[in-house]
């Protein structure tokens, strides 16, 4: 299946599982902001333990918990994806809209993986199914704009400036057909190095 007709249903797929794990982190949250102390059922141990991740200031960047961030965009990608698979289209500026969101979407994943990781010391089973779907909703809303020509610069610029361009042009083609001819392989490196980063960190509670 060829990713344009693929790609509603990734954005689907994708947006149910991160809404749903987004819908839980809430819950809980308002759990503990009720009784610290509470024993929610994905507190496993200190290395997976929902608990001790949300009660960081991380867990509340904006001042109201993150997981409220979680529902409404993956909502949001959710009404996209259905769109698609009605046979809806839109213009080139709202896909670009959608493309610049995963990627805000993906480096807030990328932060918050980090102080997980290397200063919270613990992670939360839900805000990994959060990232574990991100990074394929980012990568192939990527694909599917460069597949649509929406990465394609304007040809309005004086003839000057055209060769320029040209050469811009190709060089963006050819990074993005790179990507697209090997977007599997991409997929299982950014998960690779992220497991490969937490069995380092916490190499010794996997491995004494």
């Amino acid at each position: 299946m060829t990713i344009q007709k693929s790609f509603p249903y990734i954005l689907i797929v994708g947006s149910v599982i991160g809404l749903l794990a987004s819908f839980i982190l809430t819950v809980d949250t308002i759990k503990i902001i009720k009784n610290p102390t509470v024993d929610l059922p994905c507190n496993i141990n200190p290395f997976i333990s929902c608990t001790s991740v949300a009660s960081t200031w991380q867990s509340q960047v904006f001042g109201f918990p993150n997981p409220l961030l979680g529902i409404t965009s993956f909502a949001m990608l959710f009404a996209v994806g259905v769109m698609l698979l009605s046979g809806g289209r839109s213009k080139k500026p709202l896909w670009l809209l959608v493309n610049l969101g995963t990627f805000a979407a993906i480096i807030f994943v990328i932060w918050f993986f980090y102080e997980s990781v290397y200063r919270i010391g613990s992670l939360c089973i839900y805000c990994m199914i959060v990232w574990t779907v991100t990074w394929p909703l980012f990568l192939y809303t990527t694909i599917w704009n460069f597949k649509e020509n929406h990465f394609s610069i304007e040809s309005t610029a004086k003839k000057s400036f055209l060769f320029l361009k040209v050469r811009h042009q190709k060089a963006i083609d050819l990074f993005f057909h790179f990507v697209s001819r090997n977007h599997a392989q991409i997929l299982v490196v950014g998960y690779l190095t992220a497991i490969l980063l937490i069995l380092s960190h916490f190499r010794t509670f996997f491995f004494e």
